[in-house]
């Protein structure tokens, strides 16, 4: 049987462990239960993202499937096309938007021309089929990129009433983005294509006029709409007549007249000339002009010649001269320039010969004394195949008896360049009291670009009143 303490005695001692065990053994179970929850966490949100990518992978296989759905659509309808519409979609693409479902799908349909092997019909001057790409665009949301899809085809039906035009730039590589028009029996419009091309097709047989355009260019002559002709026909691919066109965007030069002796320089009219390494300036050289002479001229647009096309190098592409033809160029290196694409306007000083027009004389008969006098003009005229013909600035003083000053009597002694025996120079004077000019004229050259002053002296000219040819003005 049991025994009982008596009764007021103290409890008997507790047996097992420590209390403190006990609140040990609880700590570690909260413990256990928190990592637990943890662990439940991380598999939740693994699972989350599972069913989220999952979930978003569908989505996007659904709209690929629509989107595929909608270039086969686009094939479709591109193989029901002419031969016309095909050709303006060559020229520039189709684009428009199809919503579906709450996606707006972007779909863009263009043409190319392919020839018998299958070459860009821009290399081989030649198209035999068209190939057609429907390309569908779109974006799930916000954040994620724009996702496409394409569909190719070929035409096999023949390509016919075709016309291949293609331009370049200053460099030979092809320009894109010209505006090509064809106008004739039919009329088109398009552009080139990256290659520098744009082909026609469904054209009628017949002769057209082609014109390019582009803002901001010129070819090398200076014009921006540049054009040619051709003939169509049935069969066949006509190309452009003086294709390929080459266009680039121009510079110009501001040219000032100097002379290496520090005295200011004159002519009626400033020239230059461009050229490249395989093209130039079929026209010639050109020149702008006034009606007085002046110190300064602003050039038309310079087409920017490449003399090295690897790589572009524009250095000295230009000869720019005074006076208003070829012959008065003078020898390189002398006035070369460089004109970069797009270089609007820039500084360029233009050298010429200082030429010295010393003591004019006249006298009142033959045998009457020689009497140094200022001119009333004094005329310049260039001829060695062009005739330039040009009036100087005179300086003062204006009254007799006239010394001319130390740089003789042209106020700007620098004028155009002439070879010895092509230039005239002719001086006029008026006496007093008499109504009547009186003339005389010497030949001469403006050749020497030394810095001494008189290098080229215009030899001394007398005016006799009652002389052959003396009565008039220059």
């Amino acid at each position: 049987m049991p025994t009982h303490p008596p009764p007021g005695s103290p409890p008997p001692a507790r047996s097992g462990p420590p209390l403190r065990q006990v609140g040990s053994q609880a700590g570690f179970s909260l413990i256990e239960v928190i990592v637990s929850a943890l662990i439940v966490i991380i598999m939740s949100a693994a699972i989350a993202t599972a069913l989220i990518v999952t979930s978003h992978t569908s989505g996007d296989e659904r709209l690929r499937s629509q989107a595929d759905a909608l270039a086969s659509q686009d094939q479709e309808r591109l193989r029901g096309l002419s031969d016309e519409q095909l050709s303006e979609l060559n020229a520039s693409n189709q684009t428009r938007t199809v919503p579906l479902n709450g996606t707006n799908f972007t779909v863009t349909s263009v043409t190319t021309y392919l020839d018998t092997t299958g070459a860009s019909s821009c290399t081989s001057s030649a198209a035999a089929y068209y190939k057609t790409t429907s390309t569908v665009s779109w974006t799930e949301n916000a954040s994620n990129p724009t996702t496409s899809v394409a569909e190719q085809s070929l035409l096999s039906r023949p390509v016919t009433g075709d016309l291949l035009t293609n331009a370049t730039d200053q460099t030979g590589a092809g320009l894109s983005g010209v505006t090509v028009s064809a106008t004739g029996p039919s009329n088109q419009t398009g552009a080139t294509d990256a290659n520098g091309c744009t082909l026609f097709a469904g054209l009628t047989s017949g002769s057209y006029a082609v014109a390019l355009s582009d803002a901001g260019y010129v070819d090398p002559n200076g014009n921006s709409a540049p054009g040619g002709t051709a003939t169509v026909t049935s069969t066949g691919t006509a190309s452009t007549s003086g294709a390929p066109f080459h266009l680039g965007q121009p510079g110009s030069i501001v040219g000032t007249f100097v002379t290496s002796t520090g005295a200011g320089g004159q002519a009626d009219g400033m020239s230059w000339l461009g050229s490249g390494a395989s093209y130039g300036m079929t026209g010639g050289f050109k020149w702008v002009s006034t009606t007085a002479p002046a110190s300064t001229y602003t050039t038309l647009s310079l087409f920017p010649f490449d003399l090295s096309t690897t790589p572009a190098n524009y250095t000295h592409n230009y000869t720019v001269w005074a006076g208003q033809c070829a012959a008065q160029e003078p020898p390189a290196p002398t006035d070369e320039a460089t004109v970069n694409p797009g270089s609007t306007n820039q500084a360029q000083s233009i050298q010429e010969p200082s030429l010295y027009v010393g003591t004019v004389y006249y006298k009142s008969s033959s045998g009457a004394s020689a009497l140094a006098v200022p001119p009333g003009h004094i005329s310049l005229s260039f001829n060695s195949g062009c005739i330039d013909q040009w009036y100087g600035t005179i300086a003062p003083p204006l009254t007799p008896p006239a010394v001319p000053p130390a740089t003789g009597w042209l106020l700007s002694p620098g004028q155009p360049y002439a070879a010895a025996g092509t230039l005239t120079v002719c001086a006029d004077y008026l006496p007093s009291g008499s109504s009547t000019y009186y003339k005389n004229s010497v030949t001469t050259g403006n050749t020497s670009f030394s810095i001494t002053p008189g290098a080229n002296t215009v030899p001394t000219i007398t005016i006799t009143k009652g002389a052959s040819g003396s009565s008039g003005s220059c």
